[in-house]
């Protein structure tokens, strides 16, 4: 290879790893105990899977940079007969990291790219879930975690 042909490449490797630097895929499972949760108990009923123990989810902050993939699904508890489905992602405050007010569900996941954001802002968000207890009809529930940027 030729060295005026090999800067531009050099170069270019540089460029595109610049970009990819940092981002990261993070998947958010969130767990509900179908079974027993009501619109009184949504915090002790719902939780992340990499939650830490003693933490609610309503203080529940995942970290995130730009660039980021951030993929959340919704399961049920184990030896839950309920059923549980995500409905979408819905900004509440703060800056808008993926530049959308909301993100819909696909294949039953919601799935986003972190697009804006500045170090320590965060971002509050609602998580639409429907959960259909064990013969009964689906009942809406709603979980406000939050998005901070390192």
């Amino acid at each position: 290879m030729k060295a005026k042909n090999f800067i531009p490449l050099i170069f270019s490797l540089i460029f595109l790893s610049a970009f990819s630097y940092g981002q990261k895929k993070i998947d958010l499972v969130l767990i509900v105990e179908t079974d027993i949760i009501t619109q009184d108990n949504i915090s002790e009923t719902c939780r992340f899977e990499d939650q830490a123990e003693g933490t609610s989810i309503i203080d529940y902050t995942t970290l995130v940079d730009l660039g980021d993939e951030i993929k959340w699904k919704a399961e049920e508890a184990a030896d839950n007969s309920g059923k549980v489905k995500l409905e979408k992602f819905k900004h509440e405050s703060g800056l808008k990291f993926f530049n959308k007010d909301s993100i819909p569900v696909t294949f039953g996941r919601i799935k986003g790219t972190i697009v804006q954001g500045v170090p320590n802002e965060v971002e509050k968000y609602m998580l639409v879930i429907k959960v259909r207890k064990s013969g009964g009809d689906w009942t809406e529930y709603f979980i406000d975690p939050k998005l901070k940027m390192n």
